[in-house]
């Protein structure tokens, strides 16, 4: 379910992105990109790694989760006024025009509404995926019918923010009222809960905060070094990167309560659940790096206009940078299952040194093109000091190691690899871009059951949703 609903509102967020480049411009999107990812940098302070701790401890101890999540939603909101104040203050300083700064500041006053936001816990402990897709859709139809409104009427970087602000506020509401319809009693926070989550949430949300400054300081370090026009051109394609982080988030929120519940009681259980999302990010992930490669220039073409085509370049190297991030999403949840959260912390260190000195090195002699390579250098450096930390906690067995070995990935590696071959010789040929996507649809489905890195039990699992798992 989330797949599919994830795939329509990434085709909404596209088309979204496409009218939003377009209108505003290099230099307007540039700055519009930027400001999105100062508050997003600074509203993580909201969250602060409590929620995936939450979750973890809510899977091991069902019969406290109501307390659990009513402590995440209460330590939010005591930190609203902070980080809205951080935000607005991070704005007057960055803000390079008018406009730039009254949307950002329309923006930060609309973070309130992320404390409800919270309540998506409920769902998500359940493994019911109805109605946080439903607010999802929500947000997206609202958001895409109010981008085609401005647009058409020539509004600016304001009135996209007054839109953003009122989607999400609306999202938020219809969340709010699902989960009151859910569950009789509200969830109120407990004080024994309160000071674990701190504890725990300092470690995984400091980590969080520099995993999320790595992830994002790229475009701020274009934007200050370069221009407004390479952070437009950069923030432009990794939006791209941005809507496709659906792919593992569709995977681990529903999996990592599975992970959670399975550690230390079920060993067995937590390798084969781990084993099967590092599959199904490897098909996905493989065949969306294997398309990037061969029509990354006729798919920005398309999207953001011929302006835009500089930025071409940098969309195959940011889909290697996918593959390492969707691997990551799986080590992160193991290294919080494994309460290995204060090694995160010193990986999440490094990775950030690591990433603004290679940043300002190149940015200034490539541009961002070399952004987009030390978002690939980084993510891989985290991962392999992940897997690590991982492989030293679970002391794994010959036995153990010799049923984790990457058979189905190594076969949806080369499915992707064919795939990638067939599309360049479609694409020498000048075959037009549709008939590229078509293609693809078509042959790496083929080529994934072909090679037996999917087979018909994975599809009927699916499909009887788990019932037999």
């Amino acid at each position: 379910m989330q797949v599919v609903v994830r795939v329509g509102n990434l085709a909404l967020g596209v088309v979204v992105t496409a009218l939003v480049v377009r209108h505003l411009g290099q230099s307007g999107y540039g700055q519009w990109s930027t400001a999105l990812v100062v508050l997003s940098l600074v509203a993580y302070f909201m969250n602060f790694g409590m929620e995936s701790v939450a979750v973890r401890e809510a899977a091991r101890q069902p019969q406290r989760e109501h307390e659990w999540i009513g402590a995440v939603i209460f330590l939010r909101l005591v930190l609203i006024v902070p980080v809205t104040l951080a935000s607005v203050g991070a704005m007057v300083l960055l803000h390079r025009s008018h406009e730039m700064l009254v949307a950002s500041l329309i923006l930060a006053v609309a973070m309130p509404f992320g404390g409800v936001s919270s309540l998506g816990l409920l769902f998500q402990l359940r493994v019911d995926n109805r109605v946080p897709m439903l607010v999802l859709s929500i947000r997206s139809i609202l958001w895409t019918a109010a981008v085609v409104a401005i647009v058409v009427q020539g509004g600016g970087m304001v009135w996209l923010a007054i839109a953003m602000a009122a989607t999400n506020a609306a999202g938020s509401a219809v969340q709010a009222v699902a989960a009151w319809r859910l569950e009789a009693r509200w969830p109120r926070p407990s004080r024994a809960q309160l000071r674990p989550l701190i504890h725990a949430g300092m470690s995984v949300g400091i980590a969080g905060v520099l995993v999320t400054a790595y992830a994002r300081i790229d475009q701020v370090i274009v934007y200050g070094l370069g221009s407004s026009r390479q952070a437009g051109l950069y923030g432009a394609v990794y939006n791209v990167l941005d809507q496709s982080h659906f792919v593992p988030l569709s995977i681990l929120t529903t999996l990592a309560p599975v992970l959670a519940a399975s550690w230390p009681g079920d060993r067995a259980k937590l390798l084969r659940t781990a084993r099967l999302i590092a599959e199904l990010l490897a098909v996905t992930s493989f065949g969306a790096l294997a398309f990037a490669i061969v029509a990354a220039g006729p798919f920005v073409h398309l999207v953001f206009g011929p302006g835009f085509a500089h930025a071409a370049p940098a969309l195959p190297v940011l889909g290697g940078a996918f593959v390492l991030i969707c691997m990551g999403y799986l080590t992160f949840n193991l290294l919080l299952v494994l309460e290995l959260e204060k090694r995160l912390l010193s990986i999440a260190v490094a990775a950030l040194v690591f990433n603004v000195v290679g940043n300002v090195i190149l940015v200034p002699w490539v541009g961002f093109i070399g952004a987009a390579w030390m978002t690939v250098a980084t993510e891989a450096m985290v991962l392999l000091l992940a897997v690590r930390l991982i492989m030293q906690k679970l002391e794994l067995s010959h036995r153990e190691l010799s049923q984790l070995h990457p058979g189905r990935m190594l076969r949806t590696a080369l499915a992707a690899s064919v795939l990638g071959a067939v599309l360049d010789v479609m694409r020498i040929v000048h075959v037009p871009f549709g008939a590229l996507v078509a293609a693809a649809c078509a042959a790496y489905p083929a080529l994934l059951f072909a090679l037996r890195a999917l087979s018909l039990d994975d599809v009927r699992l699916v499909l009887r949703r788990g019932e037999q798992a």
